[in-house]
């Protein structure tokens, strides 16, 4: 079917040669050279040179190139040719892309930033969302978790504007909404941009009050076939790891936190460990019976491979264009030892397969089409627990809980189980296949003969999305555990705890499905010299069904979309958006609503008094106002109960009363109750929008620089009402109460230029967002520094501490503070805090707020990119700041669960008399043994264990070369880019080791998959 798009090329009559150059003289490789109106062209070579041999004389040649203007020029006699290429630079034929549409750079007047798609590529990062870190002004991305098929970032777009709602942004390819686009191949990707004001954002109207994220995907450009292929080969690493104790520390800090919690409980202190025992491990005489395991080298890789090919076509005719690409994209996780059950590998592995055809079709002068397909087809396999756990159980499992591995065999030391191996294999083993099928027409019709500068399009897109999941286990665990017995002449014989069983088999499916339809009228002209209009009208409708939803009801959308924008002369701008767009999940006469927002700027730089010159050669200042919408106003909104909170739930049964008598005629005659009630008037969330923004370029425009003020009021936030006295008897329902602000600035700094033959471009980017909650029905509080009302959403709370009681005199002290825990019980090495209401107690009611919250309020990104004639090399740094982090049980607590949990090596740094007497370092309270022993002091919310998350990382690196010229075509090849890139590199932060300032704080008993370092090698060959 490819081989139906590529033009045919005719017998030559004219060669001509010739060479292509910018403005500065500078030599521009891989110009488009095309003969015009056919498919016959060629690339530049890296000198800019070509040699073309076109139809006759009076054929013209056109100059294209991404960033310069294009050039005709007529062959004639010439049959050398040396053409000059014009910067497009903040021309006024430069677009952006905006909702439902483009317009002109210089005279949009919203709020957007925008990247390449090539810088995708410099990354080697398995999903789309972890290469735009640092990348864009106003995008916040943080990545939680490196495991394979579940590593994407979470994004933010100008931080955070509700403290119940979805915080997630719209996401749309192509024009076309997605809820999966991190299963994008990068190499399909020609541009992405995200709206962040109202001017941008109101056109989606329910849906764009967090934000869109807008991805267009590379189409054919006319001319000769030019084929792509790309090969990367990976290894993979974790960044970071914790060490734990060895089993002689351990077991020595164990005694010492019997010890301590023996003054609490009063009890004797008996050593759990004698010094027999400790001897031993202390020796490793009796590596069975006392070993000393790290686990995390037992259960985790040093490195794991990782691949990806793609190989695409890209081509066509002045009737015809075409893209067309496949992918594949491999990686293997980190985990060890998964071969202990014959033909079952409790590694996990993700697969996926990508392909995408684009193409156009100019049917006449006025009429074309367009014909989108595209598939996402992923394959997971490995152990089926949950990873969190697995990754939880190798931080909790102590290196004297058993040898690991002897002989082929999981050993435990007692019943009572404690091997983390184990984790690997006792839920079984899982295969889920997953496949996105997506597929969009689009028509568009040029009206002109009707009205002068009218058009239409319509749209219709269809998405599907299967699932299968399929499940073999055995009863208790695929692999069998052993128990070691000493027999009395010394030797050790290995018992099995279970007898093998045959595996089970389950199944399970997924399903669902989208159809968009959209219909437009577009309509642009220039009048006269100095007036420029244009306008939208546009219906756009889509619907979903999923099993999963609740009632299994489908979720739609209708919205109804007007736009006109108008200048004066590319000086005076205005524009007005507006959506009346509902949806199904609000009562009828509540599910509609409108959404304008309104939009000015002044090009200053194009008045007749403002000085020409090269120092400032743009200036334009640009203001919005608006209103959007999130209809998103519940977690789980779709598939949960709070789905049509506007009807009343139904009675439920519950308890009852019991009549007859036991063993003959027991009954029970079930009880019923109200359910929670309704609440006719629920709406969505409403966000109010300001921006102010101001765009500079300097140096004969080789600095940008773009500034914006913003402000975001959101009301209607759902919540439940918190001061109903509770002998009302029924549940109230969610209000949309709460309101939430939301504010900041962020600037977009670029530096393009060159030394000769070394151009050089470093962009710097920075955002700050603070969000406050006006309101939210708060219970009355104690105190009012306790209220969470007037602070930033996910704000800390803790209470103040103020170092270490040292010696019983400070803690005897009459004028200490009376302690809420351990029944005042305290020691030397518990940590002290302030009083802070001064009632001579310390307790709940001393909490205030501490450090931050978890999502950063500074993010920050720096790159920097050379090319010297065939070498290019780029880095980017990226960052966070006003941000922190309340670490959890596993990095500050040892000997925390019933089966005694590990303890991390750095814990050897914890209070003890005979450390405080030597003057050696004491980061850490005294050992207890947690929360399940006596020192629940110690581990009370605090900012001794909420601190500072800020980090600085070496986020991407790439050092690249490409091969060009006479003798690689010769052998039909257009260039060879060798090049080594990584991911996740070097990070700077101040926590402890082994934690990463990306990842969030987790559930109890759940720790993250750890972030991975990628580096990265690999091709690409043109054709």
């Amino acid at each position: 079917m490819l081989f139906l798009f590529i033009p045919f090329q005719a017998k030559t009559q004219v060669t001509v040669t010739g060479n292509v150059a910018n403005e500065k003289g500078e030599p521009l490789g891989y110009v488009t050279v095309l003969e015009k109106g056919t498919g016959n062209g060629t690339p530049t070579d890296d000198q800019g040179n070509f040699r073309l041999t076109v139809a006759s004389s009076q054929s013209v040649l056109l100059f294209s190139f991404v960033g310069y203007a294009d050039l005709e020029i007529p062959v004639g006699t010439q049959t050398n040719i040396r053409a000059v290429l014009s910067s497009a630079v903040n021309e006024l034929d430069d677009v952006v892309i905006v909702g439902y549409g483009t317009q002109k750079k210089l005279t949009n007047t919203g709020a957007q930033a925008s990247m390449a798609g090539k810088l995708l590529v410099e990354s080697p990062a398995a999903n789309i969302s972890n290469s735009l870190v640092g990348r864009l002004p106003g995008l916040f991305a943080s990545q939680a978790s490196g495991e394979p098929g579940n590593d994407q970032s979470t994004l933010r777009i100008r931080g955070v504007g509700t403290f119940n709602g979805s915080q997630e942004p719209l996401v749309l390819v192509d024009g076309i909404q997605v809820d999966n686009y991190n299963n994008l191949d990068p190499n399909e990707i020609e541009n992405i941009t995200i709206l962040k004001d109202a001017s941008s954002t109101a056109v989606y109207g329910i849906r764009g009050a967090n934000g869109v994220l807008l991805i267009t995907t590379k189409r054919g450009k006319a001319g000769p076939a030019r084929v792509s292929y790309t090969f990367n080969q990976a290894t993979n690493t974790f960044t970071d790891l914790r060490a734990q104790m060895n089993s002689y520390d351990y077991a020595n800090s164990f005694n010492q936190a019997l010890k301590n919690d023996a003054y609490i409980s009063g009890a004797n202190y008996t050593p759990r460990y004698s010094q027999a025992d400790l001897d031993k491990y202390k020796s490793g005489e009796d590596p069975i019976f006392f070993p000393s395991v790290n686990w995390y080298d037992v259960m985790l890789k040093k490195t794991s491979a990782q691949q990806q090919h793609n190989l695409s076509v890209n081509g066509g005719t002045d009737k015809v264009r075409y893209a067309i690409s496949t992918g594949y994209f491999n990686q293997e996780g980190l985990f060890n030892n998964t071969n202990l059950s014959p033909g079952y590998d409790a590694n996990i592995r993700f697969k996926r397969f990508n392909f995408r055809s684009n193409l156009n079709f100019n049917i006449s002068k006025r009429f074309k089409a367009a014909l989108d397909v595209s598939s996402q087809n992923e394959f997971r396999t490995g152990n089926a627990l949950n990873t969190q756990t697995v990754i939880d159980n190798i931080a909790r499992a102590n290196p004297t809980v058993s040898p690991g591995i002897v002989d082929g065999k999981l050993i435990q030391l007692s019943t009572a189980g404690g091997n983390p191996l184990g984790s690997l294999y006792q839920a079984g083993y899982q295969r889920e296949f997953r496949n996105f099928l997506n597929g969009s027409f689009r028509l568009d019709y040029d009206l002109e003969d009707f009205v002068k500068g009218l058009s239409t399009h319509a749209i219709v897109s269809y998405q599907n999305f299967n699932s299968q999941r399929f499940l073999n286990s055995k009863p208790t665990s695929t692999v069998i555990n052993y128990i070691p017995l000493r027999n009395t002449d010394g030797s050790v014989v290995f018992l099995p705890q279970t007898d093998d069983a045959a595996y089970s088999f389950s199944e399970s499916i997924g399903k669902n499905r989208r159809v968009t339809a959209e219909l437009a009228l577009d309509y642009r002209r220039k009048i006269g010299k100095n007036h420029n209009v244009s306008a939208l009208l546009l219906y756009n409708q889509l619907k979903s069904i999923d099993p999963n939803y609740t009632f299994l009801v489908p979720n739609g959308y209708q919205s109804y979309v007007g736009r006109a924008t108008y200048d004066f002369q590319g000086r005076y701008l205005a524009e007005i958006n507006i959506a009346y767009n509902g949806t199904e999940n609000f009562a009828p006469g509540n599910r509609f609503g409108l959404f304008p927002a309104y939009s000015l700027g002044w090009v200053a730089s194009e008045e007749s008094f403002f000085p020409k010159n090269d120092f400032l050669t743009l200036l334009k200042f640009r203001g919005s106002y608006g209103e959007v919408g999130n209809d998103q106003i519940g977690s789980g909104f779709l598939t949960s109960n709070n789905r049509f909170l506007y009807r009343p739930t139904a009675w439920t049964f519950t308890g009852g009363s019991r009549f007859g008598e036991v063993g003959s005629s027991y009954n029970v005659l079930a009880g019923s109750r109200e359910g929670r009630g309704s609440n006719a008037d629920l709406t969505w969330e409403r966000a109010v929008k300001t921006n102010l923004g101001i765009e500079m370029t300097f140096w004969k425009k080789n600095i940008t620089l773009n500034v914006d003020l913003f402000e975001e009021t959101r009301d209607n936030i759902l919540a439940n009402p918190q001061t109903v006295s509770s002998v009302i008897g029924v549940a109230i329902p969610p209000q949309n109460l709460g309101k939430m602000q939301n504010r900041g600035y962020e600037f977009d700094f670029t530096l393009n230029n060159n030394i000769g033959a070394l151009n050089y471009q470093i962009k710097a980017n920075y955002s700050f967002a603070r969000n406050e909650i006006l309101f939210q029905d708060e219970v009355n509080r104690a105190y009012p520094y306790q209220f969470r009302t007037g602070n930033r959403f996910g704000q800390y709370f803790g209470l103040i501490n103020e170092g270490f009681f040292n010696t019983w005199d400070e803690v005897n002290d009459a004028s200490r503070p009376v302690y809420g825990w351990q029944n005042n019980k305290i020691q030397p090495g518990d940590i002290r805090y302030k009083d802070v209401n001064g009632d001579g107690k310390v307790n709940f009611d001393d909490e205030v707020p501490i450090g931050f919250s978890q999502v950063p309020e500074k993010t920050f990104g720096l790159s920097m990119v050379l090319q010297f004639k065939g070498f290019s090399a780029s880095v980017l740094f990226q960052g966070v700041d006003n941000v922190s982090v309340n670490y959890t049980r596993r990095y500050t607590q040892a000997f925390y669960d019933a089966n005694p949990a590990s303890a991390v090596e750095y814990l050897i740094n914890s209070w003890t008399p005979e450390r405080y007497a030597a003057g050696l370092p004491i980061v850490f309270p005294r050992f207890s043994l947690g929360t399940n022993g006596g020192a629940p002091n110690n581990y009370q919310s605090s900012d001794f264990f909420t601190v500072d998350a800020s980090y600085i990382r070496l986020k991407n690196a790439e050092l690249g070369y490409t091969f060009s010229g006479s003798r690689l075509k010769k052998v039909g090849f257009s260039s060879i880019r060798v090049f080594v890139n990584g991911n996740n590199l070097v990070t700077w932060s101040n926590l402890f080791p082994g934690v990463d300032p990306e990842s969030p704080p987790t559930a109890t008993n759940f720790e993250p998959y750890p972030l991975v370092r990628t580096i990265n090698t690999g091709i690409n060959v043109n054709f």
